[in-house]
């Protein structure tokens, strides 16, 4: 098996503790550990590290390489321009075709809470055994625990296979995030699952759908792949990469496929995206407060304090988040952490760019 970790993300929504010069999979948000080195460990205790390939941009690859010294440079693709997630997966799984042949390869994001790994690594077994025998797509489905907002949704269908006592369901449709109604309905159907961004397939299945649905990035694929390993390899990926296409792959390829099945999973998944998410896994306090660092309060509840390298004084606050970081205070109504990047790119755009 191989895997490949998606590590190039803005991390825009953790502002102010994320910042452009080291985004949010480069912090200690959940511990002592950054998220990328757990992410890398949690694979390195079943995958060996040879054949994990991590994917990011060029002007994080200094970042990566100072937080995991000991993964070859031949393993990190590094876009020259951003494009998305399904041009540098193309590139990946082509990648693992030099490296493996046809072996199914994980894809996994570098900044996501995992609890259960045990439980992970066994359906990720069942997940690989799956698309070595199958020319399917698999994406990683959660069962919703509450109606979010800030996720897409899977509708599932029929089952179509069983692995390991794992059973894999027809992929129906995917669903944009919605609004609070709608994810309401969502979250009270059984057939409906969070999009983890998490999945599995063979090189050669990605590849055929890469052809099908976004054939204008067949030449600069292929010249690309052309020049793994070679002496023009750095070049030509300068040279071509800017002529992909730029789309996610939800958008570019799963969603129109017709041979993406989801696999359910119960392994304490939460892609900790927003200060929000960080509220839903952090421990609560007696009257519903979650705080990282020092706090003095009084008759407050329900608030979410982040600021690890001081104290954080209230009264009578309720509903509120606040993080606090290097001179920098970001102040939000609980449930309002997603327009964080609103906020970002108000700033920009009156030339407030140091504080980004």
């Amino acid at each position: 098996m191989y895997a490949v970790i998606l590590a190039g993300g803005k991390g825009t929504r953790f502002w102010p503790y994320s910042r452009e010069e080291r985004p949010k999979q480069f912090l200690e948000i959940l511990g002592d550990e950054s998220m990328l080195r757990v992410t890398y460990n949690r694979l390195t205790d079943f995958i060996d590290q040879d054949r994990i390939f991590l994917l990011t941009v060029a002007d994080q690859l200094p970042l990566v390489q100072e937080e995991l010294p000991e993964l070859r440079r031949d393993r990190i693709f590094a876009e020259p321009v951003g494009r998305n997630t399904a041009p540098s997966l193309a590139v990946a799984a082509e990648l693992v075709k030099k490296a493996g042949g046809d072996s199914p390869f994980l894809c996994c994001p570098s900044d996501h809470l995992i609890k259960d790994e045990a439980s992970f690594r066994e359906l990720v077994t069942a997940a690989f055994q799956a698309a070595s025998e199958s020319d399917v797509m698999i994406t990683f489905g959660v069962r919703p625990t509450r109606p979010a907002t800030g996720y897409g949704y899977i509708e599932a269908g029929g089952e179509v296979r069983v692995c390991d006592g794992h059973k894999f369901y027809q992929v129906m449709k995917f669903h944009e995030k919605p609004g609070r109604e709608k994810a309401e309905t969502y979250c009270s159907n059984p057939e409906f699952y969070w999009n983890s961004g998490i999945f599995m397939w063979r090189p050669s299945v990605f590849l055929s759908a890469w052809a099908k649905f976004l054939d204008e990035g067949i030449g600069p694929l292929s010249r690309i792949a052309g020049s793994l390993g070679g002496s023009e390899e750095q070049s030509t990926i300068e040279s071509e990469y800017p002529s992909m296409p730029e789309i996610s792959v939800d958008y570019g390829i799963l969603e129109k496929a017709g041979n993406v099945i989801v696999a359910p999973a119960e392994f304490g998944w939460d892609d900790v995206g927003s200060w929000d998410a960080l509220f839903d896994i952090l421990p609560v306090d007696q009257r519903g407060n979650v705080s990282d660092g020092d706090v003095e309060l009084i008759d407050s509840s329900g608030n979410l304090f982040y600021n690890r390298n001081g104290l954080t004084a209230a009264v009578g606050v309720s509903d509120t988040i606040v993080v606090v970081d290097d001179g920098i205070v970001l102040v939000c109504k609980r449930g309002q952490s997603q327009r964080v990047r609103e906020l970002l790119e108000s700033m920009r755009s009156k030339g407030i760019d140091k504080v980004l």
